[in-house]
């Protein structure tokens, strides 16, 4: 389903058989959109009337939880409750990297250098992943009795945020934001990539590029969906209590306000709260809920 934003209008449907569609994400040039379900990954040209997708892969063995494109659209990640990382061309529809997680992966995040994947799972674990040297370079587990939903970097990269179903927000500090070993990774570096990952040398080693430096409670219940605005000032949190609350980050360059404090709570739906987004200039956010509707909110107005 595709709407016009003012209006609500339907404008086009692309149909995705064989499961529900679990997560979408749309391509940097806003020309393609990938969207993932039950195993299946498939790819669809938003420039084309045609309904049927560019490709189809059947990626994983379980739900796929997490999509997302890479800032040229060369490569997508995914991640799924079959607790796989995979790396795949778009250009040749075959995976180049995978990576093992143990555990079933709830959340993914990319990080603006390129070259940098966080991972979130069911066991509580977070993971960094060096995508040009092929490993893990650190895992945290703030609290290991309670699986990780969500994950948000902002834009400058400084500052990861992470969301678990207790309701906690998790805020990391990224440390040497572009370090050398985590060049952008090209289309020649993926053709020159196993197609398996080995065991990560280096997990849970010194590199120590995430730090703990605060931890607050968003809710009462699941969290579902974390979120920085691209101005970096707000950070959105979706949850099963039906709710949606907007904090202020440390860059929200107002003094009279704590970093990590409550803006405004923002309530109209009658189901939990499974997604969000902002529009660009940060001053509308979208939310959708298992009550079958989306709604546009100002940010401002609430």
């Amino acid at each position: 389903y595709m709407g016009e934003a003012p209006s609500g209008i339907c404008i086009r449907t692309l149909p995705f058989q064989d499961s529900q569609v679990n997560c979408m994400a749309i391509s940097p040039h806003k020309n393609g959109l990938v969207a993932a379900g039950h195993h299946h990954i498939r790819m669809f040209d938003l420039n084309s009337n045609n309904q049927s997708p560019l490709w189809s892969a059947e990626a994983h063995q379980q739900n796929i939880t997490s999509i997302g494109f890479q800032k040229d659209a060369k490569w997508i990640y995914s991640g799924s409750e079959d607790n796989w990382i995979k790396i795949w061309d778009v250009r040749t529809q075959t995976c180049k990297r995978k990576y093992d997680c143990k555990a079933s992966v709830n959340a993914l995040a990319l990080h603006c250098n390129q070259g940098e994947l966080i991972s979130g799972d069911q066991n509580g674990l977070i993971r960094l992943w060096d995508l040009k040297a092929d490993a893990c370079l650190q895992y945290i587990a703030p609290r290991m009795d309670s699986s990780i939903r969500s994950i948000t970097i902002n834009t400058s990269g400084d500052t990861a945020c992470v969301a678990n179903n207790h309701g906690d927000v998790f805020c990391l500090d990224l440390v040497d934001s572009n370090p050398p070993a985590t060049a952008p990774l090209t289309n020649s570096s993926l053709s020159s990539a196993p197609k398996a990952a080995t065991t990560p040398a280096a997990e849970g080693g010194s590199a120590q590029r995430m730090k703990l430096t605060h931890t607050f409670r968003a809710h009462n219940k699941y969290i579902l969906k974390c979120l920085f605005s691209p101005n970096q000032r707000i950070l959105a949190t979706t949850s099963a209590d039906w709710t949606i609350n907007l904090w202020h980050t440390a860059k929200a360059n107002r003094p009279d306000t704590e970093p990590w404090s409550l803006w405004k709570t923002l309530q109209g739906h009658n189901r939990w709260v499974w997604d969000c987004a902002f529009s660009a200039d940060s001053a509308y956010l979208v939310t959708c809920s298992s009550d079958h509707t989306a709604k546009l909110w100002d940010v401002s107005k609430g």
